[in-house]
């Protein structure tokens, strides 16, 4: 059963007398391009729109950046209603949903003409792990070609770059 545990990505859980801390920012930032997550925002039409995602930075507890394409519906999505969500499912019975708000921060980017990025604001993350179900095994990918693998590194440092010139005018 799914509910709200924190408005942070620093959870702490409780289960059975032991307490365990995970950052959800800290998963992020030290698996880059690893934790593969599925984003759902708002269709024009009221719908849900779901996507997979996996190029994120968390420069403190309550910001996520991550790259996307820009003529993505997601992105299309974003401008008109900022409502996200980033269910997250990876190794050692990982499985939360972060809500949020989205903003671009910049279109394009300049080491990609096709992608954004994206700052998300947490909301709140809630905690969707199964009774009956550990997960021992997260989402495994490899880059197709050597020019993906070319482009995840470059956005992924473009987008790092962005989220800490922002924090440092704050």
């Amino acid at each position: 059963m799914a509910k709200i545990i924190s408005e942070s990505l620093i959870l702490k859980l409780s289960h059975k007398g032991e307490e365990k801390l995970i950052d959800l920012g800290r998963l992020f930032n030290e698996n880059p391009n690893k934790v593969v997550s599925v984003i759902g925002s708002i269709n024009p039409d009221g719908s849900p729109n779901t996507a997979p995602i996996s190029l994120f930075y968390s420069p403190d507890k309550k910001t996520i950046y991550t790259g996307m394409v820009t003529d993505s519906a997601t992105i299309q999505n974003i401008k008109a209603d900022p409502r996200i969500i980033i269910e997250t499912i990876y190794t050692g019975d990982i499985s939360f949903g972060i809500s949020g708000k989205a903003t671009i921060v910049k279109e394009p980017l300049e080491s990609n003409s096709k992608t954004a990025a994206v700052r998300i604001e947490v909301n709140s993350v809630k905690r969707d792990t199964s009774p009956a179900q550990i997960i021992t095994d997260g989402i495994k990918t490899t880059p197709r070609t050597e020019r993906a693998a070319e482009y995840e590194k470059a956005v992924l440092k473009e987008i790092t770059e962005i989220a800490n010139s922002e924090k440092q005018e704050e």
